[in-house]
């Protein structure tokens, strides 16, 4: 499978922004054979929980970033993640 240009990278961020979270993941997951998580809900940031995702094929890294909007005023609370953004970047080896 040939690497991702620029703008075919746009269109994938386009597209998955417009989704939610697991049906992000699931796309991600179909599209490549060869996918790899690299980290699940790793806080990159405060405040901030990243997945990231590496494309082999197509050369591509994409992060899915979530934010917890829990109120901390119990023992024990039910998490409220809201996916906020995605970022897709290329890897090392791609040229485009």
């Amino acid at each position: 499978m040939a690497y991702l240009n620029e703008g075919e990278r746009r269109s994938l961020l386009d597209e998955l922004s417009g989704m939610k979270l697991w049906r992000a993941k699931f796309k991600l997951r179909l599209m490549d054979p060869k996918v790899r998580l690299l980290y699940l809900r790793n806080a990159q940031q405060a405040g901030e929980w990243h997945t990231k995702y590496v494309l082999a094929s197509f050369g591509t890294q994409v992060t899915l970033v979530e934010v917890n909007h829990a109120e901390n005023n119990q023992y024990r609370n039910k998490q409220k993640f809201e996916f906020v953004n995605v970022i897709v970047e290329p890897t090392a080896d791609n040229p485009t």
